[in-house]
């Protein structure tokens, strides 16, 4: 399973040996080590940072959940189309006019990988989304031409993105 961490993610060393997962920045990073154990007791953590931290966790889960049924229940556009409006809700920075879109650091690789296809067939699917008017993929930019179909096409639901403790 492959999942992105963004500006702003969390990624616990912990978890990551556990899974066995391998992380590799794909951009510039910022590494904040912190000494002994996050979560559990006798720490002494602000219950601010703890919600933060747990936080994180869930939301992380949520979206490998989320991949995994998607790699079993959707076919290449729809794979390809929610992994990347998913990207785009964590992903968002650019505030320009009449642009819906972020810089994606991925190659297409890279989302292959993620969702489960060949370098060959996600070049095929990104070309037929921007035949179709949904998405445009150069140069390391993902501009959605028409979000709100792709959305429905995919049957993509952003609240999974949004947990929250209460």
């Amino acid at each position: 399973m492959t999942e992105f961490a963004l500006r702003g993610d969390l990624i616990s060393t912990t978890s990551c040996a556990l899974a066995q997962e391998t992380v590799q920045a794909v951009s510039p990073v910022s590494l904040y080590e912190f000494p002994g154990r996050l979560l559990g007791r006798g720490l002494d953590l602000s219950p601010q940072f703890t919600k933060i931290i747990v936080t994180e966790m869930i939301k992380r889960q949520a979206r490998m959940s989320e991949r995994i049924a998607n790699i079993g229940r959707r076919d290449a556009l729809e794979r390809t189309g929610h992994l990347l409006l998913e990207l785009g809700i964590r992903a968002s920075e650019i505030a320009r006019p009449n642009f819906d879109g972020f810089v994606c650091p991925l190659k297409q690789s890279d989302i292959g990988d993620a969702v489960g296809l060949s370098t060959v067939h996600i070049n095929r699917v990104l070309k037929d989304m921007r035949t179709n008017g949904l998405v445009s993929f150069r140069n390391g930019i993902v501009e959605f031409l028409d979000r709100r179909k792709l959305m429905d096409l995919v049957d993509f639901d952003p609240e999974y993105l949004a947990t929250h403790i209460g």
